[in-house]
C-alpha cells in the first residue's frame, strides 16, 4: 500500500465507471460496431474527450471547496439549480426504467425464467432498495470494484479474440454512416447521449467524493482524487472502444442484427463473447454482463434520489424540515414506482426506449455543460487551482459542439 498510496482513495472513480459502463457501452457501443463497423469509432472517442471537462468538475470542485457540486450550481443563482432539478426529475424515471429493462433481459437469461419485463424490473428494483437500505454506501462501493474488474477483463479478452474469430461475412459492403441521413444522425445522437454517461452524473461523482471523507472529515488529496477519477474515466472510454470493436468484428456485414427486445438482446450480446472466447465462457460472461448492468441500475437508483433530494431542499423551504435521510427514501420510492409504471404502460421495445432516453440526455447536455464550465472556471475556484488553458479551450469547444449539433438534429428532425 505504501508503494501505491492512491489505492486507499479508489472508490468514487470506480463508482462512476460502474454507472457509466452500462447502456452506453453494452448496448449503444456494441450496436454502433454491429451496424456501422468501425465507422463510429472516432465518435466514441470524440464524445468522451469533449465531455471530460464537464465530468472532472465534480471531483475538482468538491476537493477544492469541500462542498457538493450543487453548491456550485447555487453559487451561480437559483436558476441553475432549477434547471438541474427539472432535468433530473424529467429524466430520472425514464433512465432508471431503461437501465433496469436491459438488466432484466440479462436476469431472465441468467435464471432461465420468463416473466413480464415490468415484473422482472420490479423484482430488481426492490432488491436494489433493500441493498441500499441495508448496505448503504459501503456495500455499493465494495461491489463496484469487483464488478468493474470482472467486466473489464472479460471484455478485453473477448475483443482481442474477436479479431481471430472466423465470422462469415457478406459479399456486399455494410452500412456506412451519412451525416445527411436522419436515421444515421438520430443514432449518432443516441450514441453520444450517454457516452460515457449523462452529464448530470458529475453531481453524483461529487457526492460520492464527499462520502469518501475520512472520520475526521478530510477529503482525499487532489492528486489521488484525480488519479481515481482518471482511472474510471479513461477506463470506461477504452471499454467503449472494446465494445464497439466486438460488435464490428462479430456482427458487421454478417446480416445479423440485434433484437429490440431486452431478453433476446441479452442473449445475442453474450453470444458475441462466447463465439470469440468459446462456449465454455457463456455462464461467466452472462454473470459478468448481468452484474455490470445491475451495477448501473443500482448506482442510478441510488444517485438520482440522492441529488434530487439535495436540490429540492435548496428550492423548497418546507422540505428543509424533513431529515435528509427520510427525504432520500421518499425520492427513491418515487423513482422506483415511476420507473415500473413506465415499463408497465410504455413497454417493452428496448431499442426505442434506450434511443429515446439517450437522445433526451444529449439534448439536455449543452445547458448542463455550460453550467459546469461556469463552475469549473468560476470565482469559487482560485486561479491557481483552475485547469490549464487547454482545458478551457476544450470545454468551450465541447459546449459549442453540443449546442450546434443539437440544433442541427432538431432542424433536420422537426423543421
Amino acid at each position: 500500500m505504501r508503494r501505491f498510496p492512491f489505492l486507499a482513495y479508489l472508490g468514487p472513480g470506480l463508482l462512476y465507471a460502474g454507472a457509466a459502463v452500462g447502456v452506453s457501452h453494452l448496448v449503444q457501443s456494441t450496436r454502433a460496431g454491429a451496424v456501422y463497423g468501425y465507422g463510429l469509432l472516432f465518435v466514441v472517442i470524440f464524445a468522451n474527450l469533449i465531455k471530460y471537462p464537464f465530468f472532472v468538475v465534480g471531483t475538482r470542485y468538491t476537493i477544492i471547496t469541500g462542498k457538493s457540486l450543487l453548491d456550485g450550481y447555487e453559487a451561480l443563482g437559483r436558476l441553475p439549480v432549477w434547471i438541474f432539478f427539472f432535468i433530473s426529475i424529467g429524466t430520472m424515471c425514464i433512465i432508471v426504467a431503461t437501465v433496469t429493462l436491459v438488466t432484466s433481459g440479462l436476469f431472465s437469461n441468467l435464471l432461465g425464467i420468463t416473466l413480464e419485463p415490468w415484473i422482472l424490473c420490479a423484482i430488481i428494483l426492490v432488491f436494489c432498495f433493500l441493498l441500499l437500505a441495508i448496505g448503504k454506501f459501503a456495500a455499493l462501493d465494495g461491489l463496484m470494484k469487483w464488478i468493474v474488474v470482472l467486466l473489464t477483463v472479460s471484455t478485453i479478452v473477448a475483443m482481442i479474440l474477436s479479431f481471430y474469430a472466423a465470422i462469415p461475412k457478406l459479399e456486399t459492403v455494410g452500412k456506412t454512416f451519412s451525416i445527411s441521413e436522419l436515421g444515421d444522425v438520430a443514432f449518432l445522437i443516441a450514441l453520444m447521449g450517454w457516452m460515457p454517461i449523462p452529464i448530470e452524473a458529475a453531481v453524483w461523482q461529487s457526492d460520492w467524493t464527499l462520502a469518501k471523507k475520512t472520520p475526521d472529515g478530510k477529503l482525499p488529496p487532489m492528486k489521488y482524487a484525480m488519479i481515481d477519477f482518471n482511472i474510471g474515466y479513461i477506463g470506461t472510454t477504452l471499454l467503449a472502444v472494446c465494445f464497439l470493436a466486438l460488435g464490428a468484428n462479430m456482427m458487421y456485414n454478417t446480416g445479423a442484427e440485434f433484437s429490440s427486445q431486452a431478453v433476446s438482446f441479452a442473449s445475442e450480446l453474450v453470444k458475441l463473447y462466447t463465439t470469440a472466447i468459446g462456449s465454455w465462457s457463456y455462464p461467466i460472461i452472462l454473470i459478468a454482463a448481468f452484474f455490470t448492468m445491475f451495477s448501473t441500475t443500482l448506482t442510478c437508483f441510488d444517485a438520482y434520489p440522492r441529488v434530487v433530494s439535495n436540490a429540492s431542499r435548496r428550492l423548497f423551504k418546507p422540505l428543509e424540515k424533513i431529515p435528509k435521510e427520510k427525504l432520500y427514501w421518499y425520492w427513491i420510492t418515487i423513482v422506483g414506482v415511476g420507473a415500473i409504471l413506465i415499463l408497465m404502460f410504455f413497454r417493452t421495445n428496448m431499442k426505442s426506449l434506450v434511443d429515446f432516453a439517450t437522445t433526451v440526455s444529449f439534448l439536455n447536455a449543452p445547458v448542463l455543460a455550460l453550467i459546469h464550465h461556469l463552475i469549473l472556471f468560476g470565482k469559487e475556484i482560485p486561479k491557481e487551482e483552475r485547469p490549464k488553458p487547454w482545458m478551457n479551450l476544450l470545454s468551450w469547444f465541447g459546449i459549442l459542439f453540443l449546442f450546434g449539433f443539437s440544433i442541427y438534429y432538431i432542424n433536420i428532425t422537426f423543421l
